[in-house]
């Protein structure tokens, strides 16, 4: 009977459960494999976005001092345009004033007009010189704008990603280490399996090595007794 318990459990341990384990200890290797390589990849791209962020944070902070003294240029040629506009107003005005004088010596000192005017001509032909000049300079800080403008949809993309990036590697985490504590539990339970089996046949193995031990005693009492019964 306990040679039967003995052959029975022999044959209720499933021989594959050690290439169970094995395959179980392969893909989790494997899982961790693929998982670090992709951790390193998504930390490269990560880098690659931090250092892409800081250099043209760096840009945007170079345009924004650049457009600084761009806006004190603007307010300079606003200035200047209200001079130009002034200095064609007398123009205008002394001209006239000339033509009349011309006509009608009553009216004024022509010689003195004219002196007058050829003077706000001089201030007005500069004036349009610093305007056309500050003007080129305006036209230039206004492109500058439109860079910081672009500059900065540029580095709220990066952020963007840069934050996506993290959340991916947080989750890419979460569900690498579910998964492997749910293979190492399985991996686990068919150790356990394993060795409870190895326990019990054993044990079985030892039983059955008593009961032979005793049952070649008892044969040999027999036949102990058996030779004393034919004397």
């Amino acid at each position: 009977r306990q040679d039967d318990d003995v052959d029975a459990l022999i044959l209720d341990v499933n021989p594959e459960e050690d290439m169970q384990i094995i395959d179980q200890l392969l893909e989790l290797q494997h899982l961790d494999q693929k998982f670090n390589n992709e951790q390193k990849d998504d930390q490269e791209k990560l880098d690659n976005v931090e250092g892409e962020i800081e250099a043209q944070e760096g840009r945007l902070l170079q345009l924004r001092e650049r457009l600084e003294v761009y806006h004190s240029m603007k307010e300079k040629y606003e200035r200047l345009m209200c001079e130009v506009h002034s200095l064609e107003s007398e123009k205008q005005a002394l001209a006239s004033e000339l033509e009349k004088a011309q006509v009608d010596p009553t009216k004024g000192c022509s010689v003195a007009i004219k002196r007058k005017l050829e003077k706000v001509e001089e201030s007005l032909a500069r004036a349009r010189s610093e305007t056309r000049k500050h003007q080129q300079m305006y036209r230039q800080a206004e492109q500058e704008a439109q860079k910081c403008k672009v500059l900065e949809r540029k580095i709220q993309d990066l952020k963007h990603a840069k934050v996506a990036l993290i959340k991916k590697q947080r989750e890419d985490a979460a569900r690498h280490k579910e998964f492997t504590n749910q293979k190492t539990r399985e991996i686990q339970a068919l150790k356990r399996k394993e060795k409870n089996a190895d326990k019990k046949i054993s044990k079985m193995e030892a039983d059955c090595q008593k009961y032979k031990s005793n049952l070649e005693r008892s044969r040999s009492q027999c036949e102990k007794l058996s030779d004393k019964l034919k004397q």
